[in-house]
């Protein structure tokens, strides 16, 4: 009779909506062992705060999680200790990395988490558990964004909101490594000197503060008055979710200034693309008929779409061995503000808001 094994695992219960989310540490049974099945011990987890505003993700957890608990982190990486039957790809002791798909209801911050063979592929052994878990979420994320949504191509000229923030770093990277002219934006001189400390060639650094909140002027100089092919917002995760972000009247925290509608559309070349993370973006009239007028496109950026659809996963596997190969070379290299331990993740999870560069990974 085989003996349910159960793991330590850290979850937000946004059962009272995500503006009231409370982050939880509790003991949770693993799933069977099926045929195709992988038990991983977790080494290291990158957190995210991908909870807190985005509503396309409590909409899929509303059907699909019990009792309304989002794991703290899905992007993994640990050691095979037991596979199924049929599993050839993999066996005991393999330094794996991937990412937790939603409908798994599991937490990636756990000691222990059961996958398919599918869901991860090998870590190569001169890539750390940190930097791997670290960037292998944003770096699928930075794929769906510059590849399948931007179409990016060799010369274009890409915009990358944040560019210091976890996301925007490995957006840019890849970018640049693609033959992209780059500009980005900061907000503070913490991440205006980590912009500048990067080992990529960026065009333009724009300050967005309480004397320059407009990106408009900045690109058309770069780019000869043609505009940007792609823009890639990330959705700003630490807005209350109540809030619209892109609202003309330009919502400010003290930590950031984000351009309104307008603008962002007003920096788009014909045809050019705007990929955002902001699930319920809306566009009056006149921000629409300058879209319409510049031939423009909108994608919407939800990366766990690839883990939720089965047709996507053969994909989906060569998006995470081409992210580890090009994190081997250092094509890409992580942004990691600091890591922590298990028994601080909890408070660590209740303040990611505040971490505006880098990424912050839970080791075990």
């Amino acid at each position: 009779m085989n003996r349910k094994r159960c793991a330590k695992s850290i979850f937000v219960d946004i059962s009272k909506g995500s503006n009231n989310a409370q982050v939880i540490s509790r003991e949770v049974e693993l799933p069977q062992l099926e045929r195709n099945g992988v038990l991983i011990q977790v080494k290291a987890c990158g957190l995210s705060t991908s909870w807190v505003d985005s509503v396309a993700l409590c909409q899929v957890l509303s059907k699909i999680s019990k009792g309304q608990c989002v794991g703290a982190g899905h992007d993994i990486a640990g050691v095979v200790v037991a596979t199924g039957e049929d599993v050839t790809t993999l066996s005991k002791g393999d330094q794996v990395v991937g990412i937790l798909p939603l409908d798994y209801e599991q937490s990636g911050c756990s000691d222990f988490v059961m996958v398919q063979e599918f869901d991860v592929v090998l870590k190569p052994s001169t890539v750390s558990f940190v930097d791997a878990a670290g960037c292998v979420g944003d770096s699928v994320r930075a794929y769906t964004a510059l590849h399948y949504l931007g179409r990016l191509s060799s010369g274009d000229t890409v915009i990358v909101l944040d560019g210091a923030s976890s996301f925007g770093s490995i957006c840019i990277q890849l970018a640049h490594h693609w033959g992209a002219k780059v500009l980005t934006t900061s907000s503070s001189e913490d991440e205006k000197r980590y912009l500048q400390n990067m080992d990529v060639e960026l065009a333009q650094i724009v300050e967005l503060n309480q004397k320059n909140a407009s990106l408009k002027s900045v690109t058309m100089l770069e780019t000869g008055n043609l505009g940007a092919d792609i823009l890639v917002d990330q959705g700003i995760a630490q807005y209350p979710q109540n809030c619209n972000i892109y609202d003309d009247n330009r919502l400010q925290n003290s930590m950031n200034l984000l351009p309104s509608k307008h603008d962002i559309i007003s920096c788009l070349a014909v045809g050019g693309r705007w990929v955002t993370s902001k699930a319920n973006l809306q566009l009056d009239p006149p921000n629409s008929r300058l879209m319409f007028l510049r031939c423009a496109s909108i994608g919407f950026l939800f990366e766990h779409a690839w883990m939720l659809s089965s047709a996507q996963q053969g994909r989906y596997q060569h998006i995470l061995m081409d992210i580890m190969e090009k994190v081997a070379t250092k094509t890409i290299r992580p942004n990691i503000h600091h890591t922590v331990s298990f028994d601080g993740a909890v408070e660590v999870v209740k303040a990611l808001e505040e971490v505006r560069v880098g990424k912050v990974v839970m080791t075990i």
